[in-house]
């Protein structure tokens, strides 16, 4: 997992700890106001790497998670770093975010983390509509990524290193807005360090 998280494999407990109760926490919220109580079958986790969430959150949670990963490689590894975890392994797709075109209507839940940092605005918007059309009713989008915390000005910082982009939480929420999601629950990482950048989680219901 260290390797997985680049070297900061310390805090996956912390990670899957508070992710979890998000999960329950959204899920809930949610199904007070959805006609469609919320169904554990289905999930899918977006940018998986190696699967990482997959073992240690949607598959305590789901009784199936897809993986998408555009690195081959990782996601041949996959199976086998699941363990005793590999039965609720689904499909695996190798393609990048920008490029997948998920099934409509086949997800309850579709986990997206520590990768939307590498698309456009742009790119962004439309994987989050392609997500919504593939959400089953009761479904959720989780999008669980670093943000610019007060201590920065502006709405966006570029890593040229890596061609990352580090949003602030209100460019964020614009980005929902443009892709016609509403947020049903927002929760930052509370066990965090402070020389990381904050964490903030969101979960998304297409809007009516």
């Amino acid at each position: 997992v260290d390797g997985v998280l680049g070297g900061f494999g310390k805090v996956d407990p912390v990670d899957v700890r508070e992710s979890a109760l998000f999960l329950q926490d959204a899920r809930a919220e949610y199904a007070k106001s959805s006609v469609v109580a919320p169904r554990c079958e289905r999930a899918l986790d977006g940018g998986a790497g190696i699967g990482r969430v997959t073992k240690n959150l949607l598959s305590h949670h789901f009784d199936k998670v897809d993986l998408v990963e555009g690195n081959q490689r990782l996601l041949d590894a996959a199976p086998d770093f699941l363990g005793e975890r590999r039965e609720h392994l689904g499909e695996l797709y190798c393609a990048t975010l920008q490029d997948f075109l998920p099934e409509e209507g086949r997800y309850d839940c579709i986990w997206v983390q520590w990768v939307v940092i590498y698309l456009t605005d742009s790119d962004f918007v439309a994987f989050l509509q392609r997500c919504a059309r593939a959400l089953r009713p009761g479904g959720l989008v989780f999008i669980k990524e670093n943000v610019l915390d007060t201590r920065y000005s502006s709405d966006l910082l570029k890593d040229e290193d890596d061609s990352s982009v580090t949003r602030s939480p209100r460019l964020m929420r614009h980005i929902f807005r443009s892709a016609g999601l509403d947020i049903v629950l927002e929760r930052h990482q509370e066990e965090w360090s402070d020389d990381m950048l904050p964490v903030l989680m969101c979960a998304l219901a297409p809007r009516e």
